[in-house]
C-alpha cells in the first residue's frame, strides 16, 4: 500500500522472452518481416521452397548411380554392357539433370515465373474503381 495515497500496489509477473513458457519467442525483427511480408512476397518464397524440394529426388537419384557405375568400372570397355543397362544409366543421368535445371530455374526466376502464371488471370478482371481513385489521389470536394 502506498504510504502518500493509501492505494494498493498491484504487481503482474510477466514471463520474460527468455523463460520457455511453452510458446515460441521471435524477435522483434522477424515480427516486424513477417508484419511487412506481402502476399507476392510469400508467394516467391513458396516457389522457392518447391524449387528445394524439386531437389530431393535428385538425392535420391544420385544414391543409385554407384550401382550403375560399380557395373562399369569391372568391364575394360563402355561397349562390353548390356545396352539395357546403358540406357538405364543415360536415362538416370537425364532425369538428374533435367531436375537440377527445373530447380535452378524455378529457384532464380521464381519472381518471372509468378507473374507468367498470373497475368491471364489478371488481364480478366474488370478494373476497381475504387482503387483508381484512390491511386489518382483524393477526390476533391468542389
Amino acid at each position: 500500500m502506498c504510504s502518500t495515497c493509501h492505494t494498493e500496489f498491484v504487481t503482474t509477473l510477466q514471463p520474460s522472452p527468455s523463460e520457455p513458457n511453452g510458446e515460441h519467442v521471435i524477435s522483434p525483427a522477424e515480427q516486424r518481416f513477417w508484419e511487412r511480408m506481402t502476399f507476392r512476397e510469400f508467394a516467391i518464397l513458396m516457389v522457392r521452397l518447391q524449387a528445394l524440394w524439386i531437389l530431393f529426388p535428385v538425392i535420391i537419384e544420385l544414391t543409385y548411380l554407384p550401382g550403375y557405375l560399380s557395373t562399369f568400372f569391372p568391364a575394360s570397355r563402355f561397349d562390353v554392357l548390356p545396352p539395357e543397362l546403358k540406357h538405364t544409366f543415360y536415362l538416370a543421368l537425364l532425369r538428374i539433370g533435367l531436375r537440377v535445371v527445373v530447380a535452378v530455374a524455378a529457384f532464380c526466376y521464381a519472381e518471372r515465373l509468378l507473374s507468367w502464371l498470373v497475368r491471364e488471370s489478371v488481364a480478366k478482371q474488370p478494373p476497381n474503381k475504387s482503387l483508381q481513385a484512390t491511386a489518382a489521389g483524393p477526390a476533391s470536394c468542389d
